[in-house]
């Protein structure tokens, strides 16, 4: 009788059934972490100790129709949006202002032949800070700093 294969079809053995464990926890695993990986993936750095918000995360999915994910941390948002200003590749959407700023990722430069200048296009992703910010679930003004990382 041949060890690797099992005599009853309806049953797993014990190593399949192991891979089978295995295999879902890994998948669950990725679930939970869509978040930073979306912000990995796109080359984008989440703001070293920030903590993922997956209230937040779920709101921008589930009522605001992108994927994407937020974080959270106790550092003030000039700290973190000077963060962000540093990352290759990344462009500023206009002047921050005390309670927010916004950038582009992703982008490519394209001659415009219109315009006659050089333009920024397709960018892929959007990263804003705010703070304060204001909990969509609970209509609450919160005070800490919220970086969203969000697909174009």
């Amino acid at each position: 009788m041949n060890p690797n294969v099992n005599p009853n079809p309806q049953t797993l053995s014990f190593h399949a059934l192991a891979k089978v464990r295995a295999a879902v926890v890994l998948a669950c695993l990725a679930a939970l972490m869509a978040g930073p990986a979306l912000a990995q993936n796109a080359g984008i750095a989440v703001y070293p100790g920030a903590k993922p918000d997956a209230a937040t995360s779920e709101f921008l999915r589930s009522q605001m129709g992108v994927e994407g994910a937020a974080y959270r941390t106790n550092d003030s948002l000039q700290k973190v949006a000077a963060f962000y200003q540093q990352q290759p590749g990344m462009k500023p959407m206009g002047d921050a202002t005390k309670d927010s700023a916004a950038f582009v990722a992703g982008c490519k430069e394209e001659f415009n032949a219109v315009m006659k200048k050089k333009m920024t296009v397709g960018c892929t992703h959007h990263v804003t800070v705010q703070n304060p910010w204001m909990d969509m679930k609970t209509g609450k003004m919160v005070a800490d700093t919220l970086v969203s990382i969000v697909k174009q």
